[in-house]
């Protein structure tokens, strides 16, 4: 008699079991992978702020504050490759004097050593990709580098969104 090969009902449910486990862990570990470190929050040189402040979309902006967060995966397409990527949070004030934030992506060369502030100097500036990455920072600024990939959602807004807020508090 020839025998019915066959999965009994158990072994289905232990394969399911253990493929819903594999992408659940694969989830979680993509996660943690792609989140900013929690204490990367960085200062941002007046080099920096007046660069980006330096653009104003109409009338001029005045930076009051300012945070930057190392980004892991932006990548310029441009020609020119730069070491690090940051997004950089500022708070500034409009000309009809209220306050807005706004968040920008830099381009930059080596990072600054633990515990100074990421500054621009002379030669990064001409060079430098920088973009206007969320809605606030497009309507004040013209900085729309299109070599610089910096999505709106990307883990290192948020963070430096975050930074900016505890250091303005």
């Amino acid at each position: 008699m020839a025998r019915q090969a066959g999965w009994s009902w158990r072994a289905v449910m232990v394969a399911a079991i253990a493929a819903s486990a594999v992408t659940w862990l694969a989830a979680v570990v993509i996660a943690d992978v792609r989140r900013a470190p929690d204490a990367d929050c960085l200062g941002v040189g007046s080099t920096v702020t007046d660069l980006i402040a330096s653009r104003p979309l109409t009338d001029p902006i005045e930076p009051i504050d300012a945070v930057a967060v190392h980004d892991p995966w932006a990548r310029s397409k441009g020609s020119v490759p730069f070491d690090n990527y940051y997004a950089i949070a500022m708070e500034f004030r409009r000309s009809d004097g209220s306050i807005s934030h706004g968040v920008w992506g830099l381009g930059a060369g080596p990072a600054p050593a633990e515990g100074q502030a990421l500054t621009a100097n002379a030669n990064s500036v001409l060079g430098a990709p920088l973009v206007s990455v969320d809605q606030s920072a497009r309507q004040s600024t013209i900085w729309p580098d299109i070599q610089m990939f910096f999505p709106e959602d990307a883990n290192a807004v948020e963070e430096a969104g975050r930074c900016l807020t505890t250091s303005s508090s």
